[in-house]
C-alpha cells in the first residue's frame, strides 16, 4: 500500500487514475482498511474533478482531521472553527459536513445530522462514510425511507464495496449495526415520538393512532 507522503506526491503531479484503480481492487481486498476507503473519495471527491489543485487538498485534509479530532473529544467550538475555515476555501467539502453531522449526531439531533451527511454524499457519492451514518440517522429517528434512493445510488457507483453490501443486509432484513444500539436505547420515548410524527406527515393517521394506543 502506498504512503500518504507518496499518495501526496502524485496529487500534486496529477497521477491519478492508475492509482484510483489499483485502490478500487485494494478496496476488494482490504475492506477493513480506513485509508484506501477515504483516500478513494478523496481521488473522486475532489482530486480527479479538478475541484482544487494538490496542495489545497492537502492543506484541507490536516485541517478537517483537526476538526475531527476536536469533536471526537467533545471540543464542538474548536471543531467549528476549523470547519468554517475549511468551507471558506471549499463549500463543497464533503468531509467537513460529514464532521458537522458528527457533532449533531453525537448530541442527539438526530435530523440536523441526517441533513449534514446527506451533504456531504451529495457532494461526493463516492463517500461511503455518508452512506453508512445516513444509516445510523434514519435508524435513530425512525424511518429508514430516505436511504433507500442514496445507498442505490452508492451502490450504481461501488457495487461490491463491502460496507455498502452490508448496509443494504441491514437494510432488507431490518436490523441495525450493534453500535447504534447505545444511540437507539438513549431516549426511546423520543424515537417512538419521532415515528409517529411520520406516520403523521405521511398521511397514516389511523397507524399512527394505534400506535398511540400501544404506548399508552
Amino acid at each position: 500500500m502506498m504512503t500518504y507522503a507518496e499518495y501526496n506526491e502524485r496529487l500534486c503531479d496529477k497521477d491519478l487514475q492508475e492509482f484510483f484503480e489499483y485502490l478500487q481492487l485494494e478496496r476488494a481486498d482490504n475492506p477493513s482498511d480506513e485509508s484506501i476507503k477515504d483516500t478513494i473519495a478523496e481521488l473522486k471527491g475532489l482530486a480527479m474533478n479538478g475541484k482544487l489543485d494538490g496542495k489545497t487538498i492537502i492543506e484541507l485534509r490536516a485541517q478537517n482531521k483537526i476538526a475531527a479530532d476536536h469533536a471526537e473529544h467533545g471540543k464542538t467550538e474548536e471543531s467549528l472553527a476549523e470547519i468554517q475555515q475549511v468551507l471558506r476555501i471549499c463549500p463543497e467539502h464533503y468531509a467537513a459536513y460529514y464532521t458537522l453531522g458528527f457533532i449533531s449526531f453525537e448530541q442527539g439531533n438526530y435530523e440536523e445530522a441526517l441533513e449534514c451527511f446527506k451533504q456531504a454524499f451529495e457532494y461526493n457519492p463516492f463517500f461511503i462514510d455518508a452512506i453508512l451514518r445516513i444509516f445510523d440517522c434514519c435508524a435513530c429517528i425512525g424511518n429508514t425511507s430516505e436511504l433507500c434512493p442514496l445507498l442505490s445510488k452508492a451502490m450504481a457507483l461501488q457495487p461490491n464495496d463491502p460496507e455498502l453490501l452490508e448496509t443494504r443486509k441491514h437494510l432488507d432484513a431490518g436490523t441495525y449495526p450493534e453500535h447504534l444500539a447505545k444511540y437507539m436505547e438513549k431516549d426511546p420515548i423520543k424515537n417512538e415520538l419521532q415515528k409517529l410524527k411520520r406516520m403523521l406527515e405521511s398521511g397514516k393517521s389511523e397507524e399512527a393512532l394505534e400506535k398511540l394506543k400501544a404506548l399508552i
